[in-house]
């Protein structure tokens, strides 16, 4: 096989090439060593994993649905409950815990820690844009729960490793082990670049940490890419998944995880006020050869106060290049509302900078 249709996505293949490397490494420097380097690779990795698996936890949410009245004039409706199950990464000594959204209205909150103990939680708030909710767990009069350590995911980049660890189904966590393949945007996540990871990490670990070889929390599990096929790819998002629910087996898996510095940031914002503001612009777009093309202006909104018109084109935000619609949408939303921005237009055969003071989404 050439080494340019290696599949480096396959985290089997990741790991069998990493056990040779070391295997040939001990073989011809057998003296580097007093034990089997494998087993020191081993004894590191368990470190790695001990040190950030106190602050995941098991998050256990309780929906109740209401059902339609059979017979309709029955006094009481019933009422369906059912348990969804995801991870979390509590973030700070006060018991606060990110996770992702939940795909229904929560009725009840239950955090299980590392060591088997629980606690009732209260939802903060959600920044459904970034899939992010926050979580305050009572920790009790002068009891204080183990909390993550932050790396600095700068560091990270293509070809980093990293441990992800999860606390769903069960006592003990899921762990995998992963390349990083670099960095993205999600379509549906557009406010911030988020780390591509090779490893094989179910849907139920959504909310779980990301981990570099020095046992720092550097990212949270978002959403898994798998491939059922060979034609046929599904995103699945991060919200917590419903109990017994099985994944079909897959072919191929890429991890997707929001940066810590986001993730704290955005938790900061909603533990002060309940929520993310996000900026909005009031437009509508499509792109064109030469920049982002203003098909529609909405009445009264920020665009329109401003003075763009339809048949604009948005060539920069605040000095960057915009070029499509992700780019754009990154740029407005990650600003907070009420900020006044410069957008660089091209009219008429003509450049022009116009001030606009964004609205909140």
């Amino acid at each position: 096989m050439r080494p340019d249709n290696l599949n480096l996505t396959n985290p089997a293949l990741v790991l069998l090439m990493l056990a040779l490397l070391c295997l040939l490494f001990y073989a011809v420097a057998p003296g580097v060593a007093q034990g089997n380097m494998l087993q020191q690779i081993e004894e590191e990795f368990q470190k790695v994993v001990a040190s950030a698996r106190p602050a995941v936890v098991k998050v256990v949410a309780t929906h109740q649905i209401e059902l339609p009245q059979f017979p309709p004039d029955a006094q009481k409706k019933p009422v369906l409950t059912r348990q969804s199950i995801g991870s979390g990464i509590v973030i700070d000594t006060a018991g606060h815990v990110v996770t992702t959204t939940f795909d229904a209205d929560v009725h009840k909150v239950e955090v299980v820690f590392h060591d088997g103990s629980s606690a009732d939680a209260k939802l903060l708030g959600e920044d459904i844009m970034m899939d992010i909710a926050v979580l305050r767990v009572n920790t009790g009069a002068g009891r204080s729960r183990p909390h993550m350590r932050p790396g600095n995911s700068s560091n990270i980049d293509s070809g980093s490793w990293v441990v992800t660890v999860g606390n769903s189904y069960g006592a003990s966590p899921i762990i995998s082990f992963g390349v990083v393949g670099g960095w993205d945007i999600l379509p549906k996540h557009p406010c911030a670049e988020v780390i591509k990871i090779n490893a094989p990490v179910t849907p139920g670990n959504s909310g779980g940490a990301v981990v570099n070889t020095a046992g720092e929390v550097v990212g949270m599990i978002l959403a898994v890419l798998t491939e059922s096929s060979p034609s046929f790819p599904t995103v699945v998002e991060g919200s917590h998944i419903t109990k017994f629910h099985v994944q079909p087996v897959s072919q191929g898996w890429v991890t997707f995880a929001i940066p810590i510095e986001t993730v704290t940031a955005l938790a900061n914002e909603i533990i002060a006020h309940g929520k993310v503001a996000r900026g909005w612009l009031g437009v509508q777009i499509e792109v064109g050869e030469s920049g982002v093309f203003i098909t529609r202006v909405t009445e009264d909104g920020p665009a329109h106060k401003s003075g763009l018109l339809p048949k604009d084109v948005i060539l920069e935000f605040n000095n960057h290049r915009v070029e499509d619609y992700p780019q754009l949408l990154q740029c407005v939303m990650s600003t907070s509302p009420n900020t006044q921005v410069r957008l660089k237009i091209y009219r008429e055969g003509r450049v022009q900078m116009h001030a606009v003071t964004l609205g909140e989404r």
